[in-house]
């Protein structure tokens, strides 16, 4: 699921009137970096990083591609945060699922501050990152691309000099899901599983730490721990048609949006119609585009767009 070369653009750095505070020192997994003064041509190369950054005021300089076909790598729900920034776009319809991280690319936008934070990072590629600009990776204490959305959030402010304003974008994201929590009371500890297709005869079942499910859970479901025993430390389990029993919970739901040719191929495993959350009616396919990628991108930018959509979906069939 993912998805050519954007110019490279002469409007980055920070929107007008962003705060200062540098020096400063930011703490991530791969240690501590010192940010001297405010950047002004950052480059992000985590799947999602563009969107916490420019939700900081920071206009990247280069972005890295995810998928999807949209201006500068940048979804609807970012395009005013862009403005007229036209980022180089990295790996640009390259998307394999493993970071690839392209060095020279990366030098010859001279940036003075690289960003990889929905990502993994070893410490040679850290290392070779930094080589060429200070580097903030992922937040510490979580597993490879298991962070919450908010820590992600928090990072990009500390690392440009403005928790207080990641402050306030999360407490707008977290009032949402309270009003969404309090109006929906028998989202309550139900069980439920997120699932997606992307070939046939198995299915990939998200890990209680991926962003997809953390959604979920903060609209009161519970995951069950045993989908996280499968992942582990992965945001995921691949499993075939013949384990699919392990999807039945009180809601099944089908990420498909990138995928929606995908439907007939579920609904024509042979044990899907006999498990009981199908018969039951309670099995939701998420396939509106723009709604199914706002949850698996599950940034501070896009949570906002998804949040009524799929509470919408899951009220119809819990009631």
């Amino acid at each position: 699921m993912r998805r050519r070369p954007g110019r490279r653009g002469a409007c980055g750095g920070r929107a007008a009137g962003a705060p200062g505070g540098f020096p400063l020192t930011v703490e991530h997994s791969k240690g501590v970096t010192e940010i001297a003064s405010a950047p002004q041509r950052v480059v992000t190369v985590g799947f999602s990083d563009q969107d916490p950054v420019l939700a900081m005021g920071v206009r990247p300089v280069g972005v890295t591609d995810w998928y999807g076909d949209h201006p500068y790598a940048t979804w609807p729900w970012a395009q005013d945060e862009l403005g007229a920034a036209q980022p180089a776009v990295l790996n640009r319809g390259a998307f394999t699922g493993t970071p690839d991280y392209r060095y020279e690319e990366i030098a010859a936008l001279s940036p003075d501050l690289i960003i990889g934070l929905y990502t993994s990072m070893d410490d040679t590629q850290y290392q070779t990152l930094s080589r060429i600009a200070p580097t903030v990776a992922p937040p510490a204490g979580y597993p490879e691309w298991g962070a919450p959305w908010d820590e992600y959030t928090r990072l990009a402010g500390r690392a440009f000099g403005v928790p207080e304003r990641a402050e306030q974008l999360i407490a707008g994201v977290d009032a949402q899901l309270e009003a969404a929590r309090e109006a929906n009371p028998l989202f309550e500890g139900r069980t439920a599983v997120v699932a997606e297709r992307f070939e046939g005869g198995q299915s990939f079942v998200r890990s209680p730490n991926d962003p997809r499910s953390q959604l979920v859970a903060a609209l009161g479901f519970t995951i069950p721990p045993e989908i996280g025993e499968l992942a582990g430390d992965m945001d995921g389990a691949t499993i075939s048609d013949e384990e699919m029993a392990l999807l039945d919970r009180d809601v099944l739901l089908w990420n498909i949006g990138f995928t929606p040719e995908m439907r007939q191929d579920i609904e024509s495993a042979p044990l899907y119609s006999q498990l009981e959350v199908v018969q039951a009616g309670r099995s939701v396919f998420v396939d509106d585009p723009l709604i199914s990628a706002a949850w698996t991108w599950g940034t501070v930018l896009s949570l906002p767009s998804v949040i009524d959509g799929l509470v919408a979906q899951l009220a119809r069939v819990i009631a």
